[in-house]
């Protein structure tokens, strides 16, 4: 007698039962793209996938039968999830035959990022949003003593491991910026996420300003709840003049960034390359291992830097 398959564990609040496609498959015929298309809008499934063999299967099956090995292009808009289904959509959408398109329309953040690495080509809009931060575990009621924290502390610096190789293999950053950048809880705008590497083009839609209406009261209600520290002041803005879609903040907090605003692009450029996050949080590293760091940035900041001079030669 089969043993019957456990239910998965509830990790975010919303409507969905348990194995539910989280999902939306487009026909070619009906997609803005002319390519069959899967969406996400949401959450990287609301279930946990540990233990679970239903939905990768799902998801597995789904992109095949709908891409025929053949084009498909993945449209982003996600906030987040279980890091479990992230990896492995990674790996499904990784073997899948055909070219993979991933387009970031509006916000790719946390796992929905380690998804978006699976893509042969990363687009994103040019008013979207990507950011990058550690991950965490989902407390229920339990009680936890120092050995359980223990090994809670050594599974997640496995995962955060696992996130760097999908990070290191797109963008070509070395582990230790990356590691940095995800301890920061890093959010980049298009042309950041271009500069390192996550990203390989910023894409333009028709005119139109970055909005959440009505029906993304999710992503309000998530960012609310995770309780970024780094929140861009344009996600701001947006948060505060439409309090109708939830609970905000009665004030913007603060952005913390070494940044200031730069005209020059060829400065810009090599103020991004000098941002000290890649050199933060370095405990652990041989002097070896922070001058090849250091020499690394440096002559990347040369380089961008004698292109001014060519340019205004």
């Amino acid at each position: 007698m089969s043993e019957t398959p456990k239910t998965p564990i509830r990790c975010f609040e919303g409507n969905s039962e348990p194995h539910q496609p989280f999902w939306k498959m487009v026909d070619a015929a009906e997609s803005a793209s002319g390519e069959p298309e899967i969406n996400f809008d949401g959450y990287i499934s609301e279930y946990s996938w540990w233990m679970d063999d239903i939905t990768p299967e799902k998801f597995k099956n789904d992109l095949y039968k709908l891409g025929q090995k053949g084009a498909v292009t993945i449209r982003m808009n996600s906030y987040g999830g279980d890091v479990i289904a992230a990896s492995k959509m990674y790996s499904i959408i990784k073997e899948y035959p055909g070219r993979v398109t991933v387009l970031v329309d509006s916000i790719a953040a946390s796992a929905a990022t380690v998804v978006a690495m699976a893509g042969d080509k990363v687009l994103i809009n040019s008013t979207g949003f990507f950011m990058i931060h550690d991950p965490s575990f989902i407390f229920f009621i339990a009680q936890l003593n120092i050995e359980t924290m223990e090994r809670m502390l050594q599974s997640l610096l496995a995962v955060k491991e696992g996130i760097i190789n999908a990070y290191e293999a797109k963008s070509g950053l070395s582990r230790a910026r990356l590691a940095n950048l995800m301890t920061g809880e890093t959010w980049m705008d298009a042309q950041r996420a271009v500069d390192l590497g996550f990203v390989d083009e910023i894409y333009q839609p028709a005119p139109k300003s970055f909005e959440l209406q009505a029906d993304n009261a999710a992503l309000v209600n998530a960012v609310q709840a995770l309780n970024y520290s780094n929140l861009p002041a344009a996600l701001q803005a947006v948060l505060a003049a439409q309090p109708e879609l939830g609970q905000l903040r009665s004030e913007p907090q603060p952005v913390v960034s070494s940044e200031t605003p730069v005209e020059d692009e060829h400065q810009r450029q090599a103020q991004c390359l000098s941002d000290t996050e890649g050199l933060r949080n370095t405990e652990g590293l041989s002097e070896t291992q922070l001058s090849a760091e250091a020499v690394e940035l440096q002559g990347r900041i040369k380089k961008v830097l004698r292109k001014k001079e060519i340019t205004n030669a």
